[in-house]
């Protein structure tokens, strides 16, 4: 064979491989285009998806969350076409056993289809070829225990003196108006400073008795705490969020719990809100007689914490978000022990300092006793209280602070915000000098609840985000607001900071 002959079929060889290598080099170009688009479509679905699940929170229409997640794709460059993304949720697509479950989750399902064109394939008759991508988001199903402080204080923005705190000079007016000659006479309350008593018909504290203000529904500030709660739970997806109300006073009580059927029902939830009184306290002859105060306070922030998270355990759902607001507009000063029947926890003996004022407890906070030792107070309690709510199980890999300390499954692992209303958190002057001196801390009940803040922020009371922040400014997980009028702000922040995972 001639070497002209040879050098042809080898050029024929060559030219066959090279149709070959680009062939190959054709597919890899088309199969990277696809992989890559199978990958950028996915991760779209996962954002639009997430997208959709915060407006389904919202309680956005179909045609809305539909509209979501077609922006978010858009904005990930994925031109899926006005047919290419199909938005479902139990409500769109009954019995489907990734979106219903009983009881409800906020489930969103994203699907979308996208042509993806090749480079190379169509020289062989392949053009084009439809990817199609689903993501799974649920928005959080809450579980919110909202637990309020319904001491006798809470009717003290009601009565003479404190124009300061609430703004209101003429704190008599409301009866003036509704009670009396149907106008308000503006005189300034100053009764309680030495000025006359009564101006008119009314006492200037006449509101401040909740026998008095509580059937009218004008304790204040509480009845600006009714009115916060009340707008929380418009906040509510209802049969999705379930809410239970907590009140503590001298003991706790649980008017709604997370298993009845108004803790779904907005609509009941506002009735009991409203229905909501303040504690009147029927006296304390003990003290009178002996000087005990034993059982005369009634701000008892550990029942409230524990009636609170006992809601958890008795009602769970596992899959739901667990959430406590804790408001109260003072320290703790009350609390009982474990035994049956429960005795008050008041530390000293007659004449001893803590039979003094501030009754009950010492006067500094973070001064932390453990159980059983003869200082243990009710401050002490409501930490104990707010670690148990608060802390990570204890089964789990780390417990910091005083959350190592936990027994394994003591923790409830609860996201806690803490509300500190009006000036008496931060500015508390009830305290003996003659015994204490100086060291009364006038913000004992701001501090109590910044720590049940930092518990309730991330399972862990070391990390505190308030530990570098003034007295009476909000941080982390705790919120401060000195009149009752600042409630509704304060509460939307916190219903504003719901989050939203991708479980599929």
């Amino acid at each position: 064979m001639s070497n002209r002959v040879q050098r042809g079929q080898a050029l024929i060889l060559i030219a066959v491989a090279f149709i070959g290598l680009a062939a190959f080099i054709g597919l890899a170009v088309d199969a990277g285009i696809l992989f890559t688009d199978v990958g950028h479509l996915r991760r779209a679905v996962d954002a639009a998806s997430l997208s959709a699940a915060n407006q389904f929170r919202e309680g956005r229409t179909a045609a809305e969350l539909t509209a979501s997640a077609r922006q978010v794709l858009a904005l990930n460059e994925m031109n899926v076409g006005s047919t290419g993304v199909a938005v479902e949720t139990c409500t769109t697509n009954p019995g489907d056993p990734q979106l219903c479950f009983t009881p409800p989750r906020k489930m969103v399902r994203v699907r979308a289809d996208l042509p993806v064109n090749f480079a190379f394939l169509p020289i062989i008759g392949f053009t084009s070829v439809t990817i199609h991508a689903n993501a799974i988001s649920e928005a959080a199903s809450i579980d919110i225990v909202l637990a309020i402080d319904t001491s006798e204080s809470q009717a003290y923005d009601s009565g003479c003196g404190d124009a300061a705190t609430d703004g209101n000079n003429d704190d008599d007016a409301w009866a003036e108006i509704n009670l009396g000659s149907g106008t308000a006479d503006g005189v300034a309350d100053d009764g309680c400073s030495g000025g006359p008593a009564r101006v008119g018909s009314f006492d200037d504290d006449y509101m401040r008795d909740p026998n008095i203000c509580n059937p009218h529904k004008q304790c204040r500030p509480f009845r600006d705490v009714q009115d916060a709660a009340v707008q929380l739970t418009t906040r509510l997806l209802s049969p999705y969020d379930r809410m239970s109300i907590v009140t503590f006073d001298r003991n706790a009580a649980t008017p709604v719990t997370l298993g009845s059927a108004a803790a779904i029902d907005p609509v009941a939830l506002q009735t009991q809100i409203m229905a909501l009184d303040i504690y009147k306290f029927p006296g304390c002859p003990g003290y009178t007689a002996a000087g005990d105060p034993s059982g005369c306070t009634s701000t008892n922030t550990s029942d409230g914490l524990k009636a609170a998270g006992n809601q958890f355990g008795a009602f769970t759902r596992e899959e739901a978000v667990w959430i406590v607001i804790l408001l109260s507009d003072g320290g703790a000063n009350a609390a009982t022990d474990t035994s049956s029947p429960a005795n008050w926890i008041c530390p000293g003996s007659p004449g001893a300092v803590n039979w003094v004022e501030p009754f009950c407890r010492d006067p500094i906070a973070g001064n932390r006793h453990p159980v059983g030792d003869a200082a243990y107070d009710p401050d002490d309690a409501a930490r104990d209280r707010g670690d148990w709510v608060g802390c990570l199980d204890s089964n789990s890999t780390s417990h910091p602070g005083s959350c190592a300390a936990l027994a394994p499954g003591y923790g409830q692992g609860a996201v806690i915000f803490t509300i500190g209303l009006g000036d008496r958190v931060i500015n508390n002057t009830t305290c003996d000098a003659g015994v204490w001196g100086a060291s009364c801390e006038p913000n004992f009940g701001e501090k109590l609840l910044r720590y049940i803040a930092a518990v309730g922020d991330d399972g862990n009371p070391l990390t505190d985000p308030c530990s570098a922040t003034g007295v009476g400014a909000d941080c982390g997980n705790y919120y401060y607001s000195p009149t009752g009028s600042g409630l509704l702000e304060v509460f939307e922040a916190i219903a504003s900071r719901i989050f939203t995972r991708i479980t599929h």
